[in-house]
């Protein structure tokens, strides 16, 4: 037996079981990401706080498992039972948090900071993960010379089934049983394993320690400086490598999956190459100095290689999730396993750096643990609150890598050995770091046709103000992919998506508009006699853009006392105000970005029910041009489940980027012709009639609309429903946006038209107005779509002009006839 009792002992079934663990503790963090984002709104800033969470506490258990390595006369034991407990807190924490939610009321609940949420889940349960390792260690490292050789082993596994939880246990399982089943089940096998390890434990004799222990002689050599900077760069790195994903991958589920499982995957097999190389007698000063200078090298590469991927990733892969997470994990492997795998070479040498012989091993790396997490939670917010704000994403890396090129070239310069072989590695990280720096590098996402009007910067990502130089139009574009608003022929779109709700509300006084853009859609809603406007945006870059770049179209916003705007999510802010609201609408939201699945689901629509007075009005915009059948149905089903009266509308008749909204209320929507002549002859009908065609009398009006929802034939009943739990849409929602079946021209008409052919208008107040008059509008308008499908070139139409003429000639008659008195003018159907 050696000095610890247990190193003689072959680890590889305590291997098998700290992968497990690494597996377990990602598949909780997963979940508590998921929970944090109800209040954070965004899955990269709830990760963030997790993780930073994670690591304070992790670190402070390091710390208290360095002491317990030391004194333990059983370390493996001590192991076993702290993996155990932690699972059982996990199980507590996570039940704590239900029951607050249920019992102490949503609005309540999603009062409490982020931050408190998230120490609340993370904290115990990290703080005693934290303190396992140095024990396991205290095993099986005897001296310094073998903590790379030996500890590296265990450190890599960890990581690479932590990458395992990421996908299997934040995806494929969450898919499958919902959160809460995936994070108890996830508790359970933790429990389990310790269990496991206890077991074993009883195999092994005691460990005598040769001398008593104090952490503070870990201090007395500058070698904790190597795990602090590890633990800094390498943080700082993954929330600017998790913000490109969002770029190149589409910001979905998938991509933060992906990212953070290459990410951790690599670190871990960087650590099990360096393991290789030290049993060879590798120079821990000179492979370090390399790994760093090569880990420069492709950050400063990770701009250019973005910007080749970006637009190649929309064109591989299916629907299902695990074809999704296969196609980003393929993309994420491909464009930084490399780059992951060289930052994880770092920490073991740094570890075997520091420059404390000990008889307890395992306590020097709990200290160098700590050290080395304190650190990453400091990179993790410096990432998101400082550098991405102050120099934005391409910036931000470049100082990521001179870090590491720093780091490097130290080690070179310290180190008794200098082989000719790192200098070209610093030469070449110099050179590309010195152009990627001084270089102009263009937004990702533009096309030859537009440029750049401003750029703006966050902890949210990057905000662009982009214009088309041949048609003037100026759009927002946020991480290179979500296209936010649009003005010159996108105007009328947007402002019937503010003026239309608030044409179905009886008495629109307070209105609360969730999701800004460039302010058109708000704005519009200011054509009504709201007393009270509040106004919601996650993206705080997203309400600069707006006053400083829409000023013409949205400036009094800023400027009218009956506005709000508000900073932070649309759900934790909606919940948080006092009182009701006449009318609450939800802007475009994007399928792919993964915040979106929180207001899409269930849980929310029946928040928002809540907070609307008797007659008031609930109305979600749906970009049907972004989604399929499958995707759109789903958030019809769930809308459904939980509003008695609800109908659909469009906001315009245009093929190519066809926009519905429902509208849902607790009680009948009024769709008479006397409430509709009453409302359009107000002085501000009268006003809005200026602009819009449709607002000239009420038999235009029911052209905008749909058709009753409860009264649709087919009806939605055979889609899932999407909740807090069960997000749905969080693993369906993204999808190409290239593939067949998203619902524009035809495809659209045939999903939405067909299913309202009956003059049923169950959810509706229609007065003395005869129900077959309503439909004759609603029958003209899709007759004036299919005249607009004819006129337009989708792609993959090979129609000569003289048969799409005569189409759209026989399409726009039929609607003429249906509805004289609709007729509308050629140019209000999007030609």
């Amino acid at each position: 037996m050696s000095r610890n009792g247990t190193a003689s002992q072959k680890p590889a079934p305590l291997v098998l079981l700290y992968a497990f663990s690494g597996f377990c503790i990602l598949t909780l963090e997963m979940v508590w990401m998921r929970e944090v984002a109800l209040l954070a709104g965004n899955t990269v800033m709830a990760a963030s706080l997790v993780f930073a969470v994670f690591f304070i506490a992790a670190a402070a258990g390091n710390s208290v498992g360095a002491v317990a390595a030391a004194c333990s006369k059983r370390p493996l034991l001590t192991y076993a039972f702290l993996e155990v407990l932690a699972g059982v807190c996990a199980i507590i924490a996570f039940l704590t948090v239900q029951w607050l939610w249920l019992h102490a009321g949503g609005g309540l609940f999603l009062s409490f900071s982020p931050f408190f949420i998230a120490i609340l889940l993370v904290g115990i349960p990290s703080v005693l993960s934290g303190a396992s390792f140095p024990n396991l260690m205290q095993v099986f490292v005897a001296s310094r010379e073998r903590r790379t050789s030996e500890g590296a082993l265990f450190y890599g596994a960890n990581l690479l089934g932590a990458a395992l939880g990421v996908t299997v246990g934040g995806v494929l399982i969450p898919w499958r049983i919902g959160l809460q089943g995936t994070f108890l089940l996830a508790a359970i096998l933790q429990i389990l394993a310790g269990g496991t390890a206890a077991w074993i434990a009883n195999r092994y004799g005691k460990a005598s320690p040769d001398h008593p222990f104090f952490p503070g002689t870990c201090w007395n050599s500058p070698g904790w400086i190597l795990p602090f900077a590890s633990g800094l760069l390498s943080l700082a790195a993954q929330v600017l490598l998790m913000m490109w994903a969002r770029q190149v991958l589409q910001g979905s589920v998938y991509a933060v999956s992906s990212v953070m499982a290459v990410y951790l995957g690599g670190l871990g097999l960087g650590s099990l190459v360096v393991r290789m190389i030290r049993r060879r007698r590798g120079g821990a000063t000179v492979t370090l100095a390399c790994f760093a200078a090569a880990a420069s090298i492709l950050l400063f590469a990770v701009p250019e290689v973005g910007r080749m991927l970006l637009g190649a990733c929309d064109s591989w892969g299916g629907g299902s999730p695990p074809a999704l997470l296969g196609r980003s994990l393929f993309w994420s492997c491909l464009w930084l396993l490399p780059l992951t795998g060289c930052l994880g070479a770092i920490f073991p040498l740094a570890w075997e750096l520091a420059f404390v012989e000990s008889a307890h091993e395992g306590a020097v790396a709990g200290i160098m643990l700590a050290v080395n997490k304190t650190a990453s939670a400091l990179g993790m917010v410096a990432g998101t609150f400082l550098i991405l704000p102050e120099l934005g994403l391409s910036r931000g890396i470049c100082l990521v890598a001179w870090g590491y090129l720093l780091l490097g070239v130290i080690m070179l310069v310290a180190g008794r050995r200098r082989p000719l072989c790192c200098v070209p590695l610093m030469l070449l990280a110099g050179g590309m770091g010195s152009w990627q720096t001084l270089r102009n590098q263009p937004p990702l996402g533009l096309s030859t046709s537009e440029k750049p009007i401003a750029l703006y910067s966050g902890s949210y990502g990057e905000v662009c103000v982009l214009e088309n130089m041949a048609t003037g139009s100026r759009q927002i574009l946020l991480n290179s992919c979500q296209r936010l608003s649009g003005t010159r022929r996108a105007l009328s779109s947007q402002r019937h998506q503010g003026w239309l709700p608030l044409l179905f509300c009886r008495n629109p006084e307070r209105v609360m508009s969730i999701g800004m853009a460039s302010g058109i859609s708000s704005s519009a809603m200011l054509d009504y006699p709201v007393r009270e406007l509040d106004i919601v945006e996650l993206v705080p870059e997203v309400i600069r853009a707006a006053r400083e770049q829409f000023e013409p179209w949205s400036g009094r916003l800023f400027t009218d006392p009956r506005v709000k705007i508000l900073k932070g999510d649309g759900r934790a802010v909606l919940a948080q105000s006092p009182g009701r609201f006449d009318a609450i609408i939800c802007d475009l939201f994007f399928p792919n970005d993964d915040g979106t699945a929180n207001l899409y689901s269930r849980d929310f629509f029946r928040s928002a029910l809540t907070r609307l007075n008797g007659d008031g009005i609930f109305c979600l915009w749906i970009p049907a041009y972004q989604h399929d059948a499958s995707t759109a149905g789903l958030i019809i089903r769930s809308f459904l489940d939980v509003f008695p009266n609800a109908v659909a509308v469009r906001s315009n008749l245009n093929p190519l980027q066809p926009v519905i909204g429902l509208i849902g209320s607790p009680s009948s929507i009024p769709l008479s012709r006397e409430y509709l002549e009453a409302r359009l002859q107000s002085p501000s009908g009268r006003s809005i009639a200026r602009f819009s065609p449709f607002f000239e009398s009420p038999e235009r009006a029911w052209l905008l609309l749909v058709g009753d929802l409860h009264a649709a034939d087919p009806d939605f009943s055979d889609h899932p429903m999407s909740t807090d739990d069960r997000p749905a849409f969080l693993f369906i929602g993204p999808h190409p946006t290239n593939e067949r079946g998203t619902l524009v021209g035809m495809v659209f008409l045939n999903w939405i038209g067909k299913r309202f052919l009956n003059p049923l208008y169950p959810s509706c107040d229609l007065g003395i107005t005869p129900p077959d008059t309503i439909l004759n509008s609603i029958r003209s308008a899709n007759y004036d779509f299919a005249g607009a499908v004819a006129e337009s070139v989708i792609p993959g139409d090979t129609r000569p002009d003289g048969i799409r003429d005569r189409q759209r000639e026989q399409f726009l008659e039929k609607a003429r006839t249906l509805s004289p008195e609709a007729n509308l003018p050629v140019e209000a159907l999007g030609f």
